[in-house]
Order: C-alpha cells, then structure tokens, then sequence
C-alpha cells in the first residue's frame, strides 16, 4: 500500500510540471540555481517536450540534462543555435526543428545515435556538420526549404534513412555516393536546381516515391531503368523534352506525373502497359498525368479516352497518314471585322466589289466555315470558326476553346481600349488552350496600317504564344497586302502548329469523313447509324465510344454518349455543331425575359426551342445562328444535357434550370446596402491574372444545389444571407478581381464561412486551371495576405499602401482567419498554403477521458464555435460536427459524398476528425448545422488539429 502510495505522488508529482517549467527550470540551473533531487528527478525522467509557437530564442545550457527526452518539437520558435551539448541527449528519437531560425548545426549533433525522425524545414541551414553520417538511426529527414548548396560527404553513411525531402534547395548536383542509401523509399528533389542525376541513382533498389517536379533536368540517367521498386514518379514542369522507351518497364510504376510537359509522343511501353491516362491538375491520381502536356506528334485526347485498342492505333505505323487540315477560330468583341475578314479570306483576298460585296452583320453564336488553301505545295484545309462577340455569349465560346487550335484574336483599331481588349481575349484563349499559336490582328480603320495602338512588346512577353502582331485593314488594305500581311502568316501559323502536323489512323479518318459527309444533310446521326459507320470501317463496338470522345475534341461533333459515371449511353445522338450551338443561341438571346435571376422551368426552354424565332429581341432585328433548323420537343432533353455537361447550365431540379447567362448584368440594390448597426463589413479580394465568369457561375449553382441560401445572383455575382451565418457578397469587378464581402457581427464570427466559401473558390479555380492572389482591404489599403503573414510572423506591422496607416498584421488576418488557422499558414511560391492533412479518420469513443483532455489542450481551452474560453474541462462536450442522421439531408448529398470518398461514415461519425470541444449551449444551438461551407471549414480545422490531439493523447 505504502509502495502504490509514493508512487501516486511520485506520478503525479512529474506530470504536474508543464514544458514551459521544464525549462524555466534549466534557465535557474545557467543562472546558478542548485536544483533539489525532486527536480533532477523530473528532469532526467521527461521523455517529452512540446514547445512549438513559443517565444524561446535560445536553450539553455543545462539542456542536456534532459537525458530521458525521447520528444523534442521546438518548430516556429526564434531558436537561431543549438548550444554544443546538445549532442549529448542520447536518448533523442524525434526533433521538429521546422521554421526556425538555425544557420547551422552543431558538430555533436552526430552523437544523437537514437535520432529516427529529423525535420529542418524552412530553416537557413546552408551546411550540415560532416558528422551527420554518423545518425545511423534515422529514418526520416525533412531538408526542404532550406539553403543547403550540397551534401556532406558521410551523407550516405545514413544507411536506415527511408524517407528523404530535399525539395526547394539550393542543390545543384548529388554525389556519386548518393546511391549507397540502400533503404531509401521516399526521396524528393522537387524544385532544386539539379541538371542531372547520378549513374548510381539506379541502385536506389529500395526507393518506391521519387519526385522531381520543377527541375532542371534535361534527361533521366540509363541506370534510372533499374529502380525496380519505383511505384510514383513526378517529372512535370522539368526540361525533359523526349522519354526514354525503357520508362514503362519498370515493373511497380502506377503514377507517372507529366504535367506541363512538351514531348514528341508517349513511349509504347508506357501507353501499352495499362496504366490509365488522367488530366487532373492536382496532385490526386493513380495512373499517368497529362495536364497540360503537349504532343507534338500525337494526340493527347486519344490517350485520355483510356481504350487500348484506340490507344495502340497510334502505334500501327502502317495505317497513319497526315490529316493537314487545322481548326482557326477567330475571337473578338463584337463589330472588330471577324466575319469580314474571314470572307475576304476565303475570297482570295480580294477587296469587295459593287457587283459582290461582303454582306455580314453580327454573328449570332458562331459559324463554321471551311476552306482549303496551299502551302509548301500540299493542301491544307481550314476550318474556321467565326465567334460572335456578344458578351453574354462568351461563356459559351469556351466550351470550344482547345489544344491543337489556331486563335485569332481580333480587335479594333478605333478602339480606346485596344490593348485591354486584347489582353481580355489573349486571356481567355491562353487559360484554355496556353500552348496554341495565337495571331494578334488589329483592324485597321480607314486603312491606318501605320498606327500603333498595342504595346506589342508586353502583350508578346506576357503571351509568348503570340505567333505575330499584324496591322492591317480588313475593308480598305489592296489585295496583294492582305495576303502578304493577314493570309500568309495566318497559313503559316497553321500549317505548323502541333495539330496540323499530327498523323491520325486511317480508320478514324474515314469514320470522321462519313460522319462529317452525313451530317452535311441531317443535323444529328442516332447511335446506331453511328456504329454502322464503325463497323463498315473495322472499327469495334466495344471501342466506339471512346473514338466518339476523340471527335468531339476535334469539333467535328458533339455528343452527350457517357453519364457521369463514365458509362455508355443506352441510346445517343452525334450532333452537328451548328445544330447545338444555334439552339444554345436562342435560349441565351430569347430566354432572357422569361428567366428570374437565371431560373427558367424546364418547359418554357422547350417552347422556345420549338417555337419561331421573334423578328426582334431587346429592340433590335435578331436572328438564329440557323435560322433554317427547326427543333422537335422530343430533341430538347438531349440539347440541355449537353449544355449541362459543358456547363453552360446547370439543373436544379426536373422542372428547372440555371443558365448563369439569364442572369441580369445590373447590380441589386442589396449590393450596394450599408451594414445594420453593430456590422461591419470587411472585403478580402482574390485577384487574377484572368478571371472568366464562370467562376462565379459554378460557385452560384454549387450554393444553390446545395441549399445554401442564396438571396440574390446576377451576372457577376451573387449574396448569400444564412441564418446561421453574416451575410456575404461575392462579385467580379473588371479589375480581374473577385470580391468577398461579409457582414462581420461580433456574435456570430465569419471565421468558419470564409474559410469554407475560400476553399469552394479554390476548388473551382483549380478545375479551371486558375490561381489567385489573396489580398485583404483595409478602408481605401490593400494589403497581401502573404505580406501580412510574413509580418504577423516577424511581430511586426504593416503600412497601409495609400493612407500611409500603421496597423497589426494579427489584427487584418483576424478578421478571416482564426489565430489556429494564422498559425498553420505558410507561404509557397509567393501564395498562401493551408496544410490541410489528408483524411485519415481514427475512431475514438467521445467518453475517453484521454480524449477530453487533448481537445482540452489542443484547441488552448478555447471553444471553435463561440471563441470563449472553457473555465475549465468540465463545461467541455465532445461535440459530433457531422452527427449520423444528417447522412440523409438532401442539401448535404454532395458532402457526403465527399466525406464517404475519403473513408468517412457518416453513419458512424466517432472519428477524431470530426470532433469539436464545445460548451454545451454551443453543442445545442451552433453546431449540428446544414450549411455545407461551415461543416467544410470545420472539419478541415478538426483534420489539421488532429495530429496535434493524438500526440496529447
């Protein structure tokens, strides 16, 4: 009894001392203090330290009393040395040395033998001591975002070390020995400066992920071959210009990422072998990524239609043959000489005569058009395409926009704007298709060939795929100057573009052919007449389909033939593009006054489809695209859902539809209204570089499918007004700029909506291939938010950029970003990242009392719901973000489908990320919410905390 007695007290004695005790108590010991046996006892026994986001600049001397410590996170404190004893912690097993201010790393470091788990990122080390060979046990050893030049010698002497990031370093070569890290598994060598890797990188056996994105390397070494074990590689952003055929030998490979690469063609090891074909800008793929790569002798839609038989049809060298022909779409504002210039085109070049002028008026939609032309001897068909330049109409445009086209962007040479003008529309073609040769034409009127009104040396810096700038007079320039200055660098353009030089199966040339022939006559082809065509030139039923995509990406047709599970259609249709896109026309033109802030039922679309066009529309002589083609009701399902999967609208229940074009171009009223008394409001800004609309149309249909209560939308934005949040304005100014503007009430903090409305954004940015530049507004300042970061990490304060005002970084982040969420952000390439770890849920029963404790600790005794503090663990409750029961709202379907994909079950929600510590009437009235953006932001709060609870607990 006696024994268990002292051994209670002994026990409760050494868990009463907190980290910060631990070592005010070593600082008395520098001073002089002589410690008593408890103390020493207390010292030598910590196995642990947590002094992460503390003010401590220094250690002191006496550290090495600690001889037990086994736990040491000293991560984003001002620590700038480690003092010469520290090498004598011999019982060291894990250090987070993370975002400090170390410059270099003692010589005893190497004594740290039990050292498994190393992590020096974001310090200002630019060397490593020669005897960090000597950490034979270490596992894990995180370099990046450091300053180092080069490795130690011994630095293969670490022969446990299974998993190394040496990612954005000074690095520009490794050392031969380098190879000897027989263990090695993980390795990243991402943005360094490396040209080259070493021949004895093959005896890497053991290595599985190797990242080498954002480098300089030029080729892969002979040896790279041997990596057996190999199952992740990333080569995008590098200077590879070719693959080596051996690369799909390797017999673990199953993600290989290519993203912004330029190569001749795929290996056909690697396409044969299996893997599946993807284009996902992120980093979350199996198989092989083809963002944003260019084949300059194949066609990447092939591959991404993933049917072997397809894809080996590139490979049968003795079917291909050269299509030369290339698709021209003009792009333009309305009334800049498109269309004139296209028949002036077709028309040899020569000027308009009395007895045969060109007779155009505004393009309605677009029209498509054909000619052939010579070059180099051979023919070359054009295909062009004649935008309308409406703006309402631009939406739909970039549904056509694609690789392997040549743009022409058209503008005026009256126009005050020309340049504006044109970098809208250079914009617009290079954040869909940023490899295609574009031709920059201004119009010159009165045929003032000699005035400049673009500045053509930025405009071709910040565009390098402007092929030329021309200036010449659509009406008025002499025959053989329109051909010399517009027609032959146009014929140039194209007969070299990737396009136009490609090889193409012979089988699928005559499949195109019969399908472009039919279609001459009718406006649609059913699915059974299309398989017949197939069948008639060799080609299989099981592989229609996926030829059918590869057409629909060259515009020959449009088809709506897979759902969105990715599976053939019972029954479809191959549609002339006229035939839709004049459909589309009419709705957009002709729907606008039958249309509430977008809405339009079902019904009223298919009476305007099958009805005659009006003379006029908004008081003005109208027109179809086609005015000949004439719609029956049974056509019209199949028209809106192809305009729904290329999200040109979108449905929110079976009677009705949202076509964001529908949607006024005036502001409410409710957008220029003050806030109530006691508001305030605050606007953070996403700035672009190029910012189409639809960003703000996929964010309008995403609030309404999910029933977030949207009081008003228009063209250019919209307001959401939820009871369980402020109100929020989001809008487009013309300065690429989107706005986010939220009532700010004390009593129900922003926090929470903002960070989920922002990672909406993102997400949609990203599937648009976008990125934005955060910025917060103070009155008439703007402020960066990775220079407030930068700040709010120094202590220091910021200026504002017009009134000259000193202000608190803290106080301008605060207002979006709860101090957790400041305190987890970091900056990367010059923009905000929030780690956001992946979803690794770990059940835990709420009723763990070692549970309550770490949410306790974790969230600082802090609710996240009201932000008040707890006055002590008992008013605590575990709070259930996601409850079971709430699976079956209809408005969080799209969550939960979310959730369900990344190992959640919603109908057994006790996961350590989805719990909350919460007062009890937070847990009644503030959480259990259906607005799917707070329950985002929540659990990515809860799912960034969660290391921190399971290492409390």
């Amino acid at each position: 009894m006696e024994e268990g007695f002292f051994k209670k007290i002994k026990h409760n004695v050494f868990q009463s001392w907190s980290d910060q005790d631990i070592i005010d108590l070593l600082f008395r010991i520098d001073r002089g203090y002589r410690p008593t046996y408890t103390e020493v006892s207390v010292l030598r026994s910590r196995t642990g330290l947590y002094l992460s986001y503390t003010e401590l600049s220094a250690l002191p001397e006496s550290f090495w009393l600690l001889a037990s410590l086994q736990y040491l996170d000293l991560s984003n404190t001002g620590l700038t040395a480690l003092p010469e004893s520290f090498g004598q912690l011999e019982s060291l097993q894990i250090l987070d040395l993370s975002n400090t201010g170390l410059t270099d790393l003692p010589e005893s470091f190497g004594q740290l033998a039990n050292l498994q788990y190393l992590s020096l990122f974001d310090t200002k080390l630019t060397s490593l001591p020669e005897s960090f060979g000597q950490l034979k046990s270490l596992e894990t050893l995180t370099l990046s975002y450091t300053h180092l030049t080069s490795l130690p010698e011994s630095f293969w002497q670490l022969a446990n070390l299974q998993a190394l990031d040496l990612g954005d370093t000074w690095l520009t070569a490794l050392p031969e020995s380098f190879g000897q890290l027989a263990n090695l598994q993980t390795l990243s060598l991402s943005s360094t400066w490396l040209t080259a890797l070493p021949e004895s990188f093959g005896q890497l056996a053991s290595l599985q992920e190797l990242w080498l994105s954002n480098t300089k390397l030029t080729a892969l070494p002979e040896s790279f071959g041997q990596l057996a074990s190999l199952q992740e590689l990333w080569l995008s952003n590098t200077k590879l210009t070719a693959l080596p055929e051996w690369l799909g030998d390797l017999p673990e490979l199953r993600s290989l990422d290519l993203r912004g690469l330029t190569l001749p063609r795929i290996p056909q090891s690697l396409a044969l072998r299996g893997l599946r074909f993807v284009e996902k800008i992120d980093y979350d793929f199996d198989g092989i990524n083809l963002y944003g790569v260019t084949l300059t002798e194949q066609d990447k839609t092939v591959f991404l239609q993933n049917d072997p038989d397809l894809i080996a049809g590139l490979y049968e060298e003795a079917e291909q043959l050269s299509l030369r022909e290339c698709r021209v779409i003009f792009l333009g504002d309305g009334d800049s000489g498109k269309s004139y210039t296209i028949r002036r085109f077709r028309n040899k070049g020569r000027k308009e005569t009395k007895e045969k002028p060109y007779l155009t008026r505004e393009t309605p939609g677009v029209e498509i058009l054909n000619e052939q032309v010579q070059y180099d001897g051979k023919n070359l068909t054009l295909h062009f395409w004649d935008f309308g330049g409406q703006e309402i109409l631009h939406a739909m445009h970039r549904c056509f926009l694609s690789e392997d086209t040549c743009y022409v962007v058209t503008v005026k040479s009256r126009e005050t704007k020309a340049d504006k003008r044109a970098r809208y529309w250079l914009r617009n073609v290079t954040a869909f298709a940023p490899r295609s040769p574009i031709l920059l034409y201004v119009n010159c009127w009165d045929n003032d060939n000699g005035r400049r009104v673009l500045d053509e040396p930025r405009l071709t810096k910040d565009f390098p795929m402007i092929a030329k700038v021309v200036y010449v007079s659509a009406k008025e320039a002499e025959d053989d100057v329109f051909q010399k200055e517009l027609m032959n660098p146009l014929i140039k353009m194209a007969a070299s573009s990737n396009g136009c030089n490609r090889t193409v199966n012979r089988k699928w040339k005559a499949v195109r052919d019969a399908i472009e022939a039919e279609s001459a006559a009718k406006p649609y082809l059913d699915k059974a007449r299309y398989h017949e065509i197939c069948a008639m030139n060799g080609i299989e039923d099981e592989n229609a389909p996926a030829l059918l995509s590869y057409f629909n990406s060259l515009g020959v047709c449009f088809s709506y033939h897979r759902d969105e599970n990715k599976q053939e259609l019972a029954d479809y249709r191959l549609l002339q593009p006229v035939w839709l896109t004049n459909a589309v026309y009419a709705i957009i033109e002709e729907g606008m006054g039958k249309a509430e802030e977008g809405r339009i039922p079902v019904e009223e679309v298919v009476r305007l489809l099958c009805g005659r066009a009006p003379a006029k529309v908004r008081d003005r002589d109208y027109r179809r695209t086609a005015p000949e083609i004439v719609y029956h009701e049974d056509e019209c399902s199949y028209i809106l859902d192809v305009a729904i999967l290329h999200k040109l609208c979108y449905r929110i229940d079976e009677s009705t539809l949202f076509f964001p074009a529908l949607c006024s171009t005036d502001s409410p009223p409710e957008a220029l209204e003050e806030p109530g008394e006691g508001l305030r409001r605050i606007e953070y800004r996403l700035q672009y570089s190029y910012l189409p609309d639809n960003v703000v149309h996929r964010l309008m249909i995403r609030c309404m499918q999910q029933d977030y209560a949207v009081e008003k939308c228009w063209l250019k934005g919209l307001i959401l007004n939820h009871n369980q949040g402020p109100r929020v304005l989001v809008r487009m100014d013309e300065d690429e700029t989107l706005r986010i503007d939220l009532w700010a009430d004390p009593a129900r903090p922003v926090h929470m909506i903002f960070l989920g409305l922002r990672e909406e954004i993102l997400r949609i940015n990203g599937e648009l291939g976008l990125k934005a530049r955060d910025l917060i507004m103070d009155g008439e300042d703007q402020h960066s938010v990775v220079s407030l970061l930068r700040a709010w990490e120094k202590h220091s304060s910021v200026f504002g950029s017009v009134s000259g005002t000193e202000r608190d970084a803290g106080d301008l982040l605060g207002d979006f970003y709860e101090s957790r969420i400041i305190e987890d952000m970091r900056v990367e390439d010059n923009s905000i990242v929030i780690p956001i770890l992946p979803y690794e849920y770990h059940p835990h029963k709420p009723d763990d009392p070692e549970l309550r404790i770490a949410l306790y600790e974790a969230y600082r005794h802090i609710c996240p719901y009201c932000g008040q503090p707890f006055q002590n663990i008992r008013d605590l409750n575990v709070d259930h973000i996601f409850p079971s029961g709430y699976q079956d709202r209809e408005e969080l379907a799209e969550y939960v489908k979310y959730l369900n994909a990344h190992g959640f079950d919603t109908a057994k929600p006790d996961y350590l990320e989805n719990y909350f510590p919460a007062h009890s009437y937070c847990n009644r009235d503030k959480s259990n919410c259906t607005d799917p953006f707070a329950l985002m932001a929540w659990h990515l709060r809860a799912a960034r905390m969660a290391p921190r609870v399971l290492r409390l607990m």
